[in-house]
């Protein structure tokens, strides 16, 4: 192989690993966000929990509030929740492609990094 291919190979890899690590971290930062919603709603619920039935709840819609009932409020975190909980899923699920992808970059990047000593330790004897 000629300098200029490896080199050529070396920085679509390099670029690969780069592309593949701001995903990692893109993924991460979602996970937690989702994590993050999923504690907010489960102190929210706690708090409803300890409210009376009659007790006037209110969501906010925008820049308004409209009046819900407890069960219709308690319902719209349960499905929150739950829809956090199937989008880290989901996420986990992504990060351990890209994750895998990573890996086979980084041992491309090796190969070609030893092919490349190699190549020159039998250049140098000659």
């Amino acid at each position: 192989m000629s300098d200029d291919t490896v080199q050529q190979v070396y920085l679509k890899v390099t670029q690969k690993i780069q592309e593949s690590q701001k995903q990692l971290n893109q993924i991460d930062a979602q996970i937690s966000a989702n994590q993050r919603e999923i504690r907010l709603a489960s102190l929210t619920k706690r708090e409803l929990d300890g409210l009376d039935s009659s007790t006037p709840l209110y969501k906010s819609m925008g820049k308004m509030f409209v009046q819900e009932s407890k069960s219709s409020l308690l319902e719209d975190i349960d499905k929150e929740t739950s829809n956090a909980n199937t989008l880290i899923e989901a996420l986990e699920k992504k990060k351990k492609f890209v994750s895998r992808s990573l890996e086979e970059a980084t041992g491309n990047l090796k190969d070609i990094i030893r092919m490349a000593q190699t190549a020159s330790g039998s250049g140098a004897s000659k």
